[in-house]
């Protein structure tokens, strides 16, 4: 969908707080208002887990962003292990040829 088909409330920014600061996100055709409130409920809920184990709250927006980080990392490794293994046995197979 092009930007002008787009209607008002499709456009309307998506606003919330994390650690008191105002945030204001506007959805676009890649990240949905519905995208975005699953990503702040997801980040609300990890600032939320470091925040009831007593860890200063300045402290906290960068070990969230380094959990997450990590979580991506392990992600990464999952999935791209049976991909280069695949890979590779693709081109065992193809050499062989």
């Amino acid at each position: 969908m092009k930007d002008e088909e787009r209607t008002e409330e499709e456009n309307t920014p998506i606003r919330f707080f994390i650690l008191g600061i105002p945030y204001s996100i506007k959805p676009t055709d890649d990240l949905t208002a519905d995208d975005i409130e699953i990503l702040v409920t997801y980040v609300k809920e990890r600032i939320a887990g470091y925040s009831q184990k007593g860890h200063d709250e300045a402290r906290i927006p960068m070990l969230v962003a380094l959990d997450i980080a990590n979580e991506l990392r392990e992600l990464q490794q999952y999935y791209e292990m049976p991909i280069n293994r695949a890979i590779d046995k693709l081109k065992f197979v193809l050499e062989s040829e």
